[in-house]
Parts: C-alpha cells; sequence; structure tokens
C-alpha cells in the first residue's frame, strides 16, 4: 500500500532486504574474485549497502524509502541511531558508483583496485554496524 512517498510492508519484510543486500556482496566477492569489471563490483557493492539501509528504516519504520541516495538514507537513519553519522563520508564515497557505472559518460569513470577496495570495506562495515544493532534488540 502506497502512502506519500512510502510503500507499507509487513513487519519481517527487512530480512528479504538484507538477504538481497548480501545476495549483491556475494556477486561482487565473485566479480572480484575472478578479475571482475570493477565497476561492476563497485555498483553491487553500492546495490548492497542501499538494501541493508533500507531493510533497516523497513525495521524502524514498517515502509520502504524511495530513492538511492545512500547519504539521504544513511541520514535518515541517524534519526534512530546517531553513530550513522559516522558513515556519512563513506556513504558520499559509495554513492558515486551508482549513476556513474551504469551508463556511458564523456569521461570513462576510471575505478582502480584500491577503490574496489575501500567500496567492500564500506559495504561491510555497515552491513556489520546494522547487524551489531538489531542483535541488541
Amino acid at each position: 500500500m502506497k502512502q506519500g512517498r512510502f510503500y507499507m510492508v509487513d513487519t519481517k519484510r527487512y530480512v528479504e532486504w538484507f538477504e538481497m543486500a548480501r545476495r549483491d556482496m556475494r556477486s561482487a566477492k565473485i566479480l572480484f574474485e575472478h578479475d571482475g569489471d570493477n565497476a561492476a563490483i563497485c555498483f553491487h557493492l553500492q546495490q548492497s549497502t542501499e538494501k541493508y539501509l533500507k531493510g533497516y528504516l523497513i525495521y524502524q519504520e514498517r515502509r520502504l524509502q524511495e530513492g538511492h541516495s545512500l547519504l539521504r538514507l544513511c541520514k535518515k537513519a541517524k534519526t534512530y541511531k546517531n553513530e550513522f553519522k559516522d558513515f556519512e563520508r563513506d556513504m558520499m564515497f559509495l554513492n558515486s558508483y551508482y549513476i556513474e557505472t551504469r551508463y556511458p559518460a564523456e569521461e570513462a569513470l576510471k575505478i582502480d583496485v584500491e577503490d574496489v577496495e575501500e567500496c567492500f570495506r564500506i559495504t561491510q562495515d555497515i552491513m556489520k554496524f546494522i547487524d551489531n544493532i538489531l542483535e541488541k534488540i
């Protein structure tokens, strides 16, 4: 059911979002281990992070947030747990891999192995942070 800019969901739906996020993480790992395209790897990691944040917000609000901005989702999550503020800079970094990796551009985005490793670190950190919050509840 749509209500304003949100979709109401059942109370356990967040688990499905976390599982989809873990699938994106597994896809990124497989691509990385087999010398896959760095842009595709970073895109999967951005998607994994987005789905984990959305899952957390579904847990808190019982509704799905629209949009893809990791920074906006992180700031919304901060209203429930202030420590999300520590991830805002990381969300800005990872956010750049949503659009730029999906469409042709005048200048292709250069993504080196260090960038990919940073994306993995960010995604793993936010997933672990959210898992730790939910374990305590």
